[in-house]
Order: structure tokens, then C-alpha cells, then sequence
């Protein structure tokens, strides 16, 4: 499969200038690198109010996207090649861009959105504007369908001594089902329960069925933690003081962010930093255990200085001042 680039540029005399094109120039990271590709566009590019300009902003076709302003010294990007690695390798990407000595004084960031951040960086285009959306309708879902199946590896939950009893392995979860997402809530007893859920994205799923779905998880016995890379996507639910905060390796539009407003009135909705990481940190664990390796991260791609970066980031995350309680894990060797 192609890797398409859309280039926007507005330039520091508020002209725009839109260039499309298979494959491109991606990694600019070296100091002049920026300074070469704007000038590219500002030599090959249509205007910014030509309807071809229009076409490459607004699809979905160009699974990559690459945005300058001049005016603001912003500098956007989103990139299909990064999705693969995990969602906090997104803004690890990023975070290395921005420290590159030609990005000194610019605002670098990874569009969190696609090609729908580039909406307010391209003046005289009009904004794509959010679909019209209400929490009016959002039926209870069957969690329990999306739940991952207990066959295999589960033996018991005690919730008196807040412990699951598993065969095999801490992780014997993840080897009888796939996980493609995960849930805690944080409940109003502090005990964080997480749930392991087989749905191709954690944040469309929260948005379709919105607030019912606390009760109906909390319904059922909770998971184990799964080990980084398991799972693309998942949530924190903070019951204590109704706060949700999600993480995912796909781009989160306008109109999934007005859908999920509207599935949890009341809710403050944030986006978690460094994915699964900052997942555990929302809870108040660091679970060396279940984080990926550095030898891990290079298997999967990720360079040395990356893997630097990412670990420096994990470092620096303010650390949970509440007393959570989480489940402990006990392996027994026969149901």
C-alpha cells in the first residue's frame, strides 16, 4: 500500500499552498530540512483556496499529512507508518522533531485528529464542522460481548482479598483471547478494576454507548493487566471525580470528540499522555512488569534515541497522589 502526503503551508503573508504526493518527504529532523521542504511547496504548490487544496485537506485518502504555518510557527504532522508502534510512539516522534536544532522555535506537534487538525491552520478553506450529535439514544451495550472470554485461564475472583486467580502466568489472559482494548475504572471505593475488551477501537465504542457502560462493567469480574503492545487502545474511568481519559494509536476527529462529549454529559474528557504508560499512571501503578522492554521497543522498530526520549517522558509523568487499590494476581497451578 502507497503512502500519500498532503503538504499544507501558510505562508508568513497569510497566502496558503497545498502540494499532494506518493510517498514524500517525512522525517525532518535534520536542522535545514523543514526550511527545504517549505520552499518546495511554495514552488510546487496550488493555492490554498483551490478546490484540489480543499480535496487534500478534507479526505481521509492521504493517510499522511504534513502542515506549516509561518504566521504562528506551528508545525502539525500525522502519519500512517507511526500507528503500528504503539500510541505513545506518536508523540515520542514528535517530542524528537521538536528537540532537532531547525525546530527550535516552532510549535511541533503530532495532529492527534489526521488531517482534520489542519482545519484552523488553513484560513479562507472554512472549518469542517463537528456532526450534529446528542446523548439522547445511546442504548445500554451487551459488555459482556465485548468482554474477552474467561475460558482457559480463569479460576476465581475474591473481591475481600481484592484477588484474581488465574492458571499459569500473570498474562495467561491474553494467550486464550485477543485483546484489542482495555477499560479501568476507578471506582468510589479507590479499587481500580480493568477489563479487557475485544472491539477494533476503545473510543468509538465509549462514544456509541457512553455512561451505562461503568455500571454494566462493573456487573462483571474484573481482568488482569495486559502487557503493553497487547492492547491499541483504552480508557481510565474515574468515577471519584468523573473524569475520562482515553488513549489510541488512530486519530480521534472533531465528531468522534463531540460524540463521546455528548455520551458523558458532565464528564471531563482528556486525551492520556504516553498511551499504556500514561494508563498506569492514571491508575497509580508503574508495573514495570507488563511496560515493554528497550530490547522489546527495538524489535518493533523503535530506534535508540526514541527509546531515550520515551523514557525520559515515562520519568517525568506526575505520579498519582490518591491511595488506589489494585486486584493482585494469583497464579495457581490446577482450577
Amino acid at each position: 500500500m502507497s503512502c500519500h502526503t498532503a503538504y499544507f503551508l501558510r505562508d508568513g503573508d497569510g497566502s496558503c499552498w497545498t502540494v499532494t504526493a506518493k510517498w514524500g518527504t517525512w522525517d525532518l529532523v535534520g536542522e535545514s530540512d523543514g526550511d527545504a521542504l517549505i520552499e518546495w511547496i511554495r514552488l510546487a504548490g496550488v493555492p490554498g483556496n483551490d478546490g484540489s487544496a480543499r480535496e487534500a485537506l478534507d479526505t481521509g485518502y492521504f493517510c499522511r499529512g504534513v502542515a506549516f504555518d509561518l504566521v504562528t510557527r506551528r508545525h502539525r504532522f500525522y502519519g500512517c507508518g507511526l500507528w503500528s508502534r504503539g500510541a505513545n510512539y506518536h508523540e515520542v516522534f514528535a517530542k524528537r522533531r521538536a528537540m532537532a536544532r531547525g525546530w527550535a522555535d516552532w510549535d511541533v506537534g503530532y495532529a492527534w485528529g489526521g488531517h482534520e487538525d489542519f482545519v484552523d491552520m488553513r484560513p479562507g478553506l472554512g472549518p469542517v464542522e463537528p456532526a450534529a450529535t446528542s446523548a439522547e439514544g445511546n442504548a445500554p451495550s451487551p459488555a459482556a460481548a465485548r468482554l474477552t472470554s474467561r475460558e482457559g485461564w480463569f479460576v476465581d475472583w475474591d473481591p475481600a482479598r481484592l484477588q484474581i486467580s488465574v492458571l499459569y502466568h500473570e498474562t495467561s489472559a491474553e494467550w486464550f483471547a485477543l485483546t484489542d482494548a482495555m477499560v479501568s475504572i476507578i471506582g468510589t471505593d479507590r479499587v481500580v478494576r480493568d477489563f479487557q475488551l475485544h472491539v477494533d477501537d476503545a473510543i468509538p465504542w465509549l462514544a456509541e454507548y457512553g455512561e451505562p457502560l461503568t455500571t454494566e462493567l462493573l456487573a462483571h469480574d474484573p481482568y488482569p493487566l495486559p502487557e503493553e503492545g497487547v492492547a491499541g487502545s483504552g480508557a481510565v474511568i474515574d468515577l471519584l471525580s468523573r473524569r475520562l481519559q482515553y488513549w489510541t494509536a488512530e486519530a480521534v476527529t472533531s465528531q468522534l470528540r463531540a460524540r463521546l462529549a455528548a455520551a458523558w454529559p458532565g464528564w471531563r474528557i482528556e486525551r492520556l499522555p504516553l498511551g499504556f504508560i500514561g494508563h498506569l499512571a492514571g491508575t497509580g501503578r508503574s508495573d514495570a512488569e507488563v511496560i515493554s522492554t528497550d530490547a522489546e521497543l527495538r524489535d518493533s522498530g523503535w530506534d535508540d534515541e526514541l527509546i531515550g526520549i520515551r523514557n525520559a517522558e515515562r520519568r517525568a509523568l506526575p505520579a498519582e497522589t490518591r491511595k488506589l487499590r489494585s486486584p493482585s494476581v494469583r497464579v495457581v497451578e490446577d482450577a
